[in-house]
């Protein structure tokens, strides 16, 4: 029997409205996080579609399948005002395909206050993230104060757990991971771990931190806290 994908983000199985048969709803959802870059800097865009599809245990029973994350799309431009940014990121959630079940993120660093206020007029709900120093985060309204450390470490335990994956054919794939290859973990002379990054790569950067943002959120606001790791493969 084929899924049924709910405007509001659920997913069944047809039970033929069996009232003997134990139900379970899925969901499906989308998560959009963007990286503002200022005057000719990028712009950066990147959508994770997370699945947790309900699966047939027995005759009678379903149950919850594996949660699913995957990048389904990324874009990145520049040389556009923040107004043009915040009616391209309203556009994009109100896309069809994902209309109603996506959740927007911004880097709530610097400018991106900036494009917060513009959201919040418009009455956009999103979620606006400071990176800072330290290892933890917190949560103020729309804001999430977010150490980039933390948000790095979790987007490496997602791609190297598996959880996080990236869809066939992905335009972008490539800068993606060249970005993330400027990110390195080092430690300091008091035994802190803290994200560097070299703008020696070929990386810009800016893709990388979009999809840190949505990974995090992904995991962590309404979702409960995981732990951290360590990075694996991008020094």
């Amino acid at each position: 029997m084929k899924h049924h994908f709910h405007s509001d983000g659920t997913v069944t199985l047809p039970t033929n409205f069996d009232p003997a048969i134990h139900s379970v709803k899925g969901h499906e959802r989308f998560y959009l996080s963007a990286d503002l870059g200022q005057a000719n800097d990028y712009t950066a865009w990147t959508l994770i579609r997370s699945r947790a599809l309900p699966i047939w245990e027995t005759p009678m029973t379903q149950r919850l399948g594996p949660r699913e994350r995957v990048i389904v799309a990324a874009d990145r431009f520049r040389g556009v005002n923040y107004p043009d940014v915040v009616s391209h990121l309203i556009e994009t959630m109100n896309k069809p395909a994902i209309a109603g079940r996506c959740v927007l993120s911004i880097d709530g660093t610097a400018i991106g206050r900036v494009v917060s206020d513009i959201l919040q007029e418009r009455g956009v709900s999103h979620h606006a993230v400071q990176m800072t120093a330290g290892q933890d985060w917190s949560r103020k309204g729309r804001y999430l104060n977010v150490s980039k450390t933390l948000l790095i470490e979790t987007l490496s335990v997602m791609f190297s757990s598996g959880d996080l994956s990236f869809a066939n054919g992905l335009a972008l794939q490539k800068e993606i991971e060249e970005d993330l290859a400027t990110f390195t973990l080092t430690t300091t002379a008091a035994g802190n771990q803290i994200i560097t990054q070299s703008r020696s790569g070929a990386g810009h950067g800016d893709l990388g931190i979009s999809l840190a943002i949505g990974a995090f959120v992904s995991q962590h606001v309404g979702q409960g806290f995981v732990g951290q790791g360590k990075l694996k493969g991008w020094e």
